[in-house]
C-alpha cells in the first residue's frame, strides 16, 4: 500500500521524537539548551542553509540506503553547483578554458568505463565532468573545468584538465558556526564530479577524491569520502611550466533502476 505524503509526514515526526527522546532525558538536556538549538535554527532557517545541514549530516545515509544492493560505483552527492548542457569534449581533449595561474597543477584523468553487472567495456557512454579549479573556485558561468566526454570503442576515457584542490565553505555563516563548535573543520577533500548516462539515460551521479587531500578523513559531508572514491594522482613531468599529473578512475555503470541517478 502506497502511504499518502501526511501519513509518512506523521510516521517520520513520531520516530524522530522516539529517537531524540531518550538524548534528551539521558543527557538532561536543560530547556535553555533547548532554547538555544531553536535560536540557532531560527538563524539557520533565515540564512537559507537547513537543507544544506541536512544534506551534511543525513544525505549520504539516504543514498547509501536506497541504492544497496545495486552493482556498480558508489553513487554520491550531486552538489548545488552542476550546471547542465555542459560542452562535449573530443576523447582525450581538454576542458581548460581559462589562463591557469603559476600554481595550476595539470592533470590527465583516465579510466575504464564497464557494464558493472557483466564486466564488459562501454563505449558511447556520456561522462559529465566538473569540479573546482587551482583556487577552490567552480566556474559558475562559463564552462572552465566542466564538460561531456564519451568512452571510446574500448570504454575508455581521457580528459586534460587541472587538479582540484581542497576548499572550505560556511566559514561565516550558520553553518560553519556549528561545526565550529563542533570542533570539526569546513573543508571539502579535493574531488571530481561525474554523472553518467548512457543512451541519454541518467545511471549515476557521484564524486572522487584525491589521495593526497588531507580532509579525507574529516570532509564535512558526513560519510562522502570512501576508499572506492578515492583516486591517486602521480606526478609524470612538466607541461608549459606546470606539474603535471597522471590520475585513473575507473567507472562501473550500475543497471537501470526506477531511481536512475537520482541523488540530489
Amino acid at each position: 500500500m502506497i502511504m499518502n505524503s501526511c501519513a509518512r509526514l506523521q510516521l517520520v515526526a513520531d520516530e524522530v521524537v522516539a529517537a531524540l527522546t531518550p538524548v534528551v532525558r539521558d543527557l538532561r538536556i536543560t530547556e535553555d539548551e533547548l532554547h538555544a538549538a531553536g535560536d540557532y535554527l531560527n538563524r539557520l532557517g533565515q540564512a537559507g542553509m537547513c537543507r544544506s545541514l541536512l544534506d551534511i549530516a543525513f544525505a549520504m545515509t539516504a543514498v547509501d540506503t536506497r541504492r544497496a544492493g545495486i552493482p556498480g560505483t558508489r553513487t554520491n552527492l550531486e552538489g548545488p553547483l552542476y550546471r547542465p548542457g555542459a560542452p562535449e569534449r573530443a576523447n582525450g581533449s581538454s576542458m581548460i578554458e581559462r589562463d591557469l595561474s603559476a600554481d595550476a597543477d595539470l592533470l590527465i584523468l583516465s579510466g575504464k568505463v564497464r557494464d558493472a553487472t557483466t564486466g564488459s567495456p562501454l563505449s558511447g557512454v556520456e561522462l559529465d565532468f566538473w569540479h573546482a579549479d587551482e583556487h577552490g573556485l567552480y566556474d559558475r558561468d562559463g564552462n572552465h573545468l566542466r564538460g561531456i566526454v564519451r568512452s571510446d570503442e574500448n570504454g575508455d576515457y581521457r580528459i586534460e584538465s587541472v587538479l582540484p584542490i581542497d576548499y572550505a565553505e560556511h566559514q561565516n555563516d550558520p553553518i560553519g558556526e556549528l561545526l565550529d563548535e563542533l570542533g570539526r573543520t569546513s573543508f571539502r577533500a579535493a574531488h571530481i564530479h561525474l554523472k553518467v548516462r548512457v543512451d541519454g539515460v541518467e545511471r549515476l551521479t557521484t564524486q572522487f577524491f584525491r589521495s593526497d587531500s588531507p580532509h579525507l578523513e574529516h570532509d564535512y559531508v558526513i560519510g562522502a569520502v570512501s576508499d572506492d572514491l578515492v583516486a591517486t594522482p602521480k606526478h609524470v613531468g612538466e607541461r608549459d611550466g606546470h606539474p603535471l599529473y597522471e590520475m585513473t578512475f575507473d567507472i562501473d555503470v550500475p543497471p537501470l533502476t526506477d531511481d536512475a541517478g537520482g541523488n540530489r
